[in-house]
């Protein structure tokens, strides 16, 4: 059905869309086939384009994305935190589904003794906290590029865009890297893979913020920043670690056993 005003807000209409909510001037009445057909298996299955563009900027482009993202250029992303929780749940299922298929579940939760009452509480965190523990990365990486990148003139929020993007692409990797050990293989085999997987990790990162930076400053001059920031990176980790741990214990440390995500 055509109509002269949006049936959502009210607004005249003067395009294919309202130019006041965005809803369709065209709406069509809802019929038994179009419920089935439109409604429900369109709505079910028809995933936003925008997640797969966003992704596969992440993957192949995520300094320059993230700048894009920030000068404006926004219709073809979709909101990249959204996608970094989706994202998360997605790695944990995988990273579930091999265990399972591994028959790994059981031996873990048969296996899982712990050293003291400490050690238990900081399992627990990790298990319970996952998305924030993850989502730290983000405000972290954001002060230090902050600081470390200042010819951009990019303010701090900006910056959080940038590790926002970088992280994305850090879980997608994660999550299928998750999809390969689901195939068993062979123990030494799988430690090899793990290692390119932890490299591959840390060239990312790096790719991530030259691809942001990169135009900026001299090779030496983003070598050595990228450097730095991972430096700082460790050094945030590392106090954080020390105020759980501290936490925990009542400021007594003593030995502890750390297993971050099982």
């Amino acid at each position: 059905m055509t109509n002269t005003n949006c049936l959502n807000c009210g607004k005249v209409l003067t395009d294919k869309f309202c130019s006041g909510c965005g809803q369709k001037a065209d709406t069509h009445r809802i019929t038994f086939k179009n419920f089935i057909f439109h409604d429900v298996l369109h709505g079910t299955f028809h995933l936003d384009r925008g997640i797969l563009f966003t992704a596969k900027q992440a993957l192949m482009r995520p300094g320059q994305a993230a700048l894009d993202y920030i000068a404006g250029k926004r219709k073809p992303f979709y909101n990249v935190f959204y996608l970094i929780l989706i994202t998360i749940g997605l790695m944990l299922f995988t990273r579930h589904i091999g265990d399972s298929l591994n028959n790994q579940d059981e031996t873990i939760t048969q296996s899982k003794e712990y050293i003291n009452e400490a050690s238990r509480k900081i399992d627990e965190l990790f298990d319970q906290k996952n998305k924030i523990i993850i989502f730290l990365f983000v405000p972290f990486a954001a002060l230090n590029s902050f600081i470390l990148f200042k010819r951009k003139k990019l303010n701090l929020s900006e910056h959080a865009i940038i590790a926002g993007m970088i992280l994305l692409g850090v879980l997608l990797i994660s999550t299928f890297s998750n999809i390969l050990f689901w195939f068993k293989p062979i123990q030494y085999i799988g430690l090899v893979i793990s290692l390119l997987i932890i490299a591959l990790i840390l060239f990312y990162i790096c790719f991530g913020y030259f691809n942001a930076f990169g135009e900026e400053y001299s090779k030496l001059g983003i070598t050595y920043r990228i450097a730095l920031f991972f430096l700082l990176i460790g050094i945030e980790i590392l106090i954080l670690t020390w105020i759980l741990v501290g936490f925990v214990t009542n400021w007594k440390f003593g030995e502890i056993q750390i297993t971050p995500f099982g």
